[in-house]
């Protein structure tokens, strides 16, 4: 079902959605079955899923990244959550940059009272442009080429959240996740990161706004992740990793 359908779907049924949804989930992706024990079990505040360290993805992909991790192993992270913490208790160095202030208080305390000491947690929140209302506003050409916009954040540019990796060398990294702002920007950053044999993993990759950044990867091998993931409502999306040579 894709998401336009979804949700002509979900406004005409209204209150009656949630309850419909879930026998359409059981009918229509039968694999997932096996999860349905465990999704139970996260129908609780998005905030819990930090605490209880459950990446906010497709259960199929967390049972990929179990298998995957190692404790040798570096991760990079665009947009933070329960998946930090599920880094960090598996792997030897985990980044994380993260555009909201109030949700990098909760990931923090989450980090330090498990006491993990392996995660370097960045925040970098969109920057105003004085004198700028939109991407298409009066600047200076010369700034405007550095300028990365969010068109969730009218008037700022999120240059310093999309090249936050960019300090760290070439090859550096065994995983790149990209699941937060800005995703095609963060992708192209990411991948010059990755060690060869390494992985970027893309969440929501149905989604419109990367169909070209994910038609352009096609050449690399890559494997896609349907299913339902943590959470309520029924949630059941799309999550797609191509290996990096």
């Amino acid at each position: 079902m894709t998401v336009p359908v979804k949700r002509r779907i979900e406004n005409f049924l209204g209150p009656l959605f949630d309850p419909l949804y879930l026998p359409y989930l059981l009918v229509a992706d039968l694999k997932s079955w096996r999860y349905f024990p465990k999704w139970f079990s996260t129908f609780r505040p998005v905030r819990a899923l930090v605490g209880e360290a459950e990446p906010w993805v497709p259960f199929e992909a967390t049972d990929w990244l179990q298998h995957y991790l190692k404790p040798d192993m570096h991760v990079f992270e665009y947009g933070s959550g329960g998946s930090t913490i599920f880094f960090a208790e598996r792997v030897a160095e985990v980044i994380s940059v993260e555009h909201d202030q109030e949700w990098h208080a909760q990931v923090s305390r989450a980090l330090a009272q498990r006491r993990l000491t392996n995660c370097t947690y960045e925040l970098h929140k969109p920057r105003p442009i004085a004198g700028s209302g939109s991407p298409n506003s009066q600047t200076d050409e010369s700034q405007s080429s550095h300028f990365i916009f969010d068109d969730y954040y009218a008037g700022t540019t999120v240059h310093e959240y999309v090249e936050a990796i960019d300090v760290h060398a070439d090859h550096t990294f065994d995983l790149v996740l990209v699941d937060g702002r800005v995703r095609t920007e963060c992708m192209q950053h990411a991948i010059p990161k990755i060690k060869p044999g390494g992985y970027l993993m893309l969440d929501n990759s149905n989604n419109a706004d990367v169909a070209e950044m994910v038609r352009k990867l096609r050449s690399y091998p890559h494997t896609e992740f349907r299913g339902i993931a943590p959470g309520w409502p029924p949630t059941r999306w799309s999550n797609t990793i191509w290996r990096i040579s």
